[in-house]
């Protein structure tokens, strides 16, 4: 019945996209850097560029030769794929998504840290720097929607609260 030919077809048209998107997607879990090198008190670190030619030569180890029977020039398909719209599209919104974790997970690391003792040894504009940044972060997430914890957020907001008690009076009324 036709149903079922149409059924199977999708099936295998559905294998096929996730054995050529397999490799891609392995591929940039490596881009995204080390959550060891996120720390609360430098900016969030961004991705590593896309590099196609790296990318090509992981197909050996994990290309969709592995997840699919189907034999074919993987490379030039590929090549070809990193050349069309679809490509791009793609590959904003992945870029898109890994920046906007690392900033997550720089804002929970802010959120954890002992900004009272990073306080104690900093000038006055560099703490009304942190405080600036920490709202402008926590605005740009609450403008563009980044999934943020509400213990996260609270978390931030008491921190905030805690810096700008170690202010001048004056200080504090502006901020």
């Amino acid at each position: 019945p036709e149903e079922v030919q149409s059924a199977l077809l999708r099936r295998h048209l559905l294998e096929l996209t996730q054995s050529f998107m397999i490799p891609l997607e392995r591929y940039m879990a490596t881009l995204m850097p080390l959550h060891k090198n996120i720390s609360p008190y430098k900016a969030a670190p961004t991705p590593w560029p896309f590099n196609p030619e790296a990318f090509i030569a992981s197909l050996d180890k994990s290309g969709p030769q592995l997840t699919t029977g189907i034999k074919g020039n993987w490379e030039g398909l590929y090549r070809r794929f990193f050349r069309s719209p679809n490509f791009i599209g793609w590959y904003n919104t992945r870029y898109k998504a890994m920046n906007e974790k690392l900033q997550v997970l720089q804002l929970e690391a802010l959120s954890e840290a002992d900004l009272r003792r990073w306080v104690a040894d900093k000038q006055e504009v560099e703490v009304v720097d942190m405080l600036i940044k920490i709202r402008c972060k926590l605005n740009d997430c609450r403008t563009r929607n980044v999934r943020l914890s509400d213990t996260v957020y609270r978390r931030l907001q008491r921190r905030m609260e805690e810096i700008v008690l170690t202010l001048p009076e004056d200080l504090r009324s502006v901020l």
